[in-house]
């Protein structure tokens, strides 16, 4: 039961990672809004980035953007699921 659990927090985690990062790369070099694809990761991830928006400023290097709010979106969100799966590590029954 416990494997099961873990290994769907896992892909969700892996998802969100994946997502974000993408997001992150994406905002980084200032992919354009208006592509269909940066417009749908940019809205799907924007409820997970929104609880960090604001504590820290864009750092903008020229054309560069650095979004410290997706990077802690994705330090969080990371360490969130590693704190989850470590749980179930110590709940499961040994076998």
């Amino acid at each position: 039961m416990f494997g099961i659990v873990r290994s769907i927090v896992s892909a969700v985690v892996g998802i969100i990672e994946f997502l974000l990062t993408l997001r992150f790369v994406f905002k980084f070099f200032a992919a354009s809004a208006h592509a269909t694809f940066v417009s749908w990761l940019y809205d799907t991830t924007a409820p997970l980035v929104s609880p960090f928006v604001g504590i820290l400023p864009n750092l903008k290097l020229g054309a560069f953007v650095i979004d410290f709010a997706t990077l802690a979106a994705l330090i969080v969100y990371t360490l969130v699921g590693y704190f989850i799966l470590q749980l179930f590590s110590h709940v499961s029954p040994s076998r």
